[in-house]
């Protein structure tokens, strides 16, 4: 009888529920096929203010209290012809309008627009943005010669996305030849288009372009690229500096990772089946995922290696590919903060170097290099899949260093490893599938 009673209650209170969920199902299915408001006509936004900038404004403006209004729309056209539009919410006092290839004045409509899609009449307000950042970018951007081709630099303040197309005169036709396009969201521009004949005059050509497909003028300039040559690698050597006993043939106990002049560069990390051998550095071959330069996991930073490089040269660049492994590349030990010296010393005994990279006598600082993601940043990628096609060009060709420009040729190198991607996957640990040297005698 209980039990029956009990029942009894439990489909009662059942049936009530499923009655008050049907009755709000209903009138939530009317509101949002009859929002509140939605037949009317919304009240206009009161502009307040112009904010103007380098090819682009903000319109700040009141809210009117209307509950027709859902959100403010936008429209513009700008200098090349094309319409614009952008939507800000009720909850938003504010609009950008940008993508305007000329400084002047631009006549923006603002609607307001309600729950139905009901629009009021425009409120027309004027822009004046200011000088482009493609512009501003072209005004500054200076061309010059350097190793087998040209350095390009430039003032990109606004963090614009630009790209820059490089050209370079045919002599037999007089038509200018594309030779590269480089693309960056970075405020300090500079980037090298190599691969001419050295010391004779040349015509270079550079334009930069916006994401809205603008261009600027072309700058022109006369160029006599310097002689450069890749470094024979059949000559580099290991230098196991660190205080070795002897010949170099033992190294000290490493219990405790307590050793002087972090010599954690010349410890190899090693695996079944793998090759990381120190002269996997300079093999030329990028290599597969075993064939690398692998420092020991958890070891500490910084770490190093120190390289004969086999006789005296005026270095121009450095280049470096991280293991050929998809778990490697801009991940792990993926090599992010780097810095290259060079030893004042120049002969042929290796025991006369001096092992304290602080002593500025004996070592030479030629540059403290980042080597970020296509895009600049420097977060590791979560998967091994996550990388962008411009990631896969800097794998393909390797982060190019330019190095300090010396009056003293160098024969000692020493490249210090400050940081690495380093997710959880071999942290602490160093991997590098090949490093190239570039100058000359």
């Amino acid at each position: 009888m209980v039990g029956n009673k009990l029942n009894f209650l439990m489909m009662k209170q059942l049936k009530t529920a499923f009655f008050i969920a049907f009755i709000l199902f209903y009138a939530c299915n009317d509101q949002l096929n009859n929002p509140t408001g939605s037949t009317g006509i919304p009240r206009q936004v009161t502009v307040k203010e112009v904010v103007n900038f380098s090819g682009a404004s903000i319109i700040y403006y009141d809210r009117p209290n209307d509950e027709n209004l859902q959100y403010v729309k936008a429209v513009w056209t700008t200098d090349d012809g094309i319409e614009y539009n952008q939507t800000a919410s009720f909850y938003t006092d504010s609009l950008l309008v940008d993508g305007f290839g000329e400084e002047g004045s631009y006549t923006v409509k603002l609607y307001s627009v309600s729950h139905g899609q009901t629009y009021s009449e425009p409120v027309e307000v004027t822009v004046n943005p200011t000088r482009p950042p493609y512009m501003v970018v072209h005004d500054n951007l200076q061309i010059s010669p350097t190793f087998m081709g040209i350095r390009v630099t430039a003032e990109n303040e606004t963090g614009a996305k630009l790209a820059f197309r490089t050209f370079k005169q045919d002599e037999a036709t007089d038509e200018w030849v594309e030779v590269g396009t480089y693309y960056t969201v970075n405020p300090n521009v500079e980037y090298f288009n190599r691969g001419h004949e050295p010391e004779i005059d040349q015509n270079f050509r550079v334009q930069v372009r916006d994401r809205w497909g603008h261009w600027s003028p072309p700058k022109d300039v006369v160029c006599s690229p310097w002689f450069e040559m890749e470094l024979p690698k059949d000559l580099f050597r290991e230098i196991a500096l660190c205080n070795l006993s002897g010949d170099g043939s033992s190294v000290p106990d490493q219990t405790g990772y307590t050793l002087p002049s972090n010599f954690w560069g010349h410890k190899m990390h090693s695996w079944s089946g793998s090759a990381t051998s120190f002269d996997r550095l300079y093999d030329g071959v990028v290599g597969a995922g075993g064939e690398c330069y692998h420092t020991k996991p958890l070891a500490p930073f910084p770490q190093h290696f120190t390289i004969d490089l086999g006789d005296k040269y005026n270095l121009s660049r450095f280049l470096l590919w991280p293991r050929n492994d998809a778990s490697n590349q801009f991940r792990g030990g993926h090599p992010q903060i780097v810095r290259v010296y060079g030893a004042s010393y120049n002969g042929d005994s290796p025991s006369e170097l001096v092992d304290d990279i602080n002593d500025e006598e004996a070592w030479l600082d030629l540059g403290l290099f980042y080597l970020s993601r296509a895009d600049g940043s420097f977060e590791p990628y979560p998967g091994t899949n996550d990388r962008t096609a411009e990631d896969n060009e800097i794998l393909v060709n390797g982060h190019e260093m330019t190095l300090n420009a010396i009056d003293q040729p160098v024969r000692y190198v020493r490249v210090q490893f400050i940081k690495a991607f380093a997710t959880s996957l071999h942290a602490g640990s160093i991997q590098i599938g090949e490093i190239s040297f570039f100058g000359a005698n």
